[in-house]
């Protein structure tokens, strides 16, 4: 594998759709988005250290991507993948796991978008990130460096409906600010909203 860096908001290489299969996050924190035909971005993942995601979709069905913050990548090329695939063995089996975690952080973001209230679909995405974010332990709280245009564009919400959300949250005290992030004061009520 190979490490290449991507400064904070900055999109992912499209060229590296063609190169690399997948990549695992070594550091920082991806949003990946698709592209539909009209152009219109949507976010579907959040991914941060640990985690793993397919490259090899960059370029196929307008699939795109953009750190939050300065991010390095550990990528793997394209025909490395497909061969470990087809032998089988340890390492098919650490691709396949590797695909279950991608598809539990999706699967988790797309419960909280199925919600009709902004405030119950922010407080369920603030719990899918923390803990689907860097796997396999949870996190108490959700990155600062992830900011509410980025839980917006995960949930398909106007900025707006995240920041009265959060504040909502803050105000009853089920969540704090600090410098490290929202911080969980109580993940039970939390997980009531």
């Amino acid at each position: 594998m190979r490490c290449m860096p991507v400064k904070a908001r900055q999109p992912l290489p499209a060229r590296w759709g063609d190169e690399y299969g997948l990549a695992i996050v070594r550091r920082g924190i991806l949003v990946r988005q698709r592209i539909d035909s009209a152009g219109r971005a949507s976010a579907i993942d959040i991914a941060g250290p640990g985690t793993a995601i397919p490259i090899a979709a960059l370029n196929d069905n307008g699939a795109t991507g953009y750190a939050v913050d300065d991010l390095l990548l550990c990528v793997l090329p394209r025909t490395t993948l497909e061969n470990a695939i087809a032998q089988g063995g340890d390492e098919a089996r650490g691709i396949v796991r590797a695909q279950a975690s991608m598809l539990e952080r999706v699967e988790r973001i797309a419960e909280a978008r199925s919600y009709l209230s902004a405030l119950t679909k922010v407080a369920s995405l603030l719990l899918a990130i923390a803990d689907t974010l860097c796997p396999p332990l949870p996190l108490t709280s959700v990155p600062a460096s992830i900011q509410q245009r980025d839980l917006a564009a995960l949930l398909a919400l106007r900025h707006e409906s995240v920041c009265r959300s959060v504040a909502t949250l803050e105000k009853s005290g089920l969540v704090v600010r600090n410098a490290h992030g929202l911080h969980f004061s109580d993940r039970t009520a939390l997980e009531a909203t």
